[in-house]
């Protein structure tokens, strides 16, 4: 039976639900640095970049967080997509990064790690063209660049 899910936009109610998915989602790809941020790391920086530029939608079954994907259209700029691991590979990232694409519909770009082969293939497999490697300006991991279209 194929997973049901309805896209919504992000409200202050939901902080704490979309902090420990994404802490709990970057933890499970098992790269990336050498100590991810906590819960409230991530909760801080949701209500910071929420406040000042990002827009954030939601994916819910059954009432409860399924992924979430956060862009900033003014930059054309895919800032983060993240599925709860227990729901990869059900349409949930598909769903979210079609969002983005209607959103964004004149192009974006985003990062992921250069070993996340598994995004990596993700995104190729959905339209997205690899523009470039280089290191993260903040911590010098190696990303993946990404552009659609």
């Amino acid at each position: 039976m194929a997973l049901v899910f309805q896209l919504r936009d992000f409200t202050g109610d939901d902080l704490a639900d979309v902090a420990r998915l994404w802490h709990d989602s970057a933890r499970s790809i098992g790269l990336g640095l050498s100590s991810h941020p906590t819960v409230e790391a991530y909760r801080e920086r949701l209500a910071g970049e929420e406040a000042r530029s990002w827009r954030i939608r939601l994916a819910a079954a059954d009432g409860r967080l399924a992924g979430f994907v956060a862009m900033q259209p003014s930059s054309c700029w895919l800032r983060q997509l993240f599925v709860a691991p227990a729901l990869k590979g059900q349409g949930v990232g598909v769903a979210l990064l079609d969002d983005a694409k209607r959103e964004m519909h004149g192009g974006f770009w985003l990062r992921t790690d250069a070993e996340n082969r598994r995004a990596r293939r993700f995104y190729e497999r959905h339209g997205l063209r690899l523009d470039r490697l280089a290191a993260h300006p903040d911590h010098g991991q190696m990303t993946a660049r990404y552009v659609w279209p």
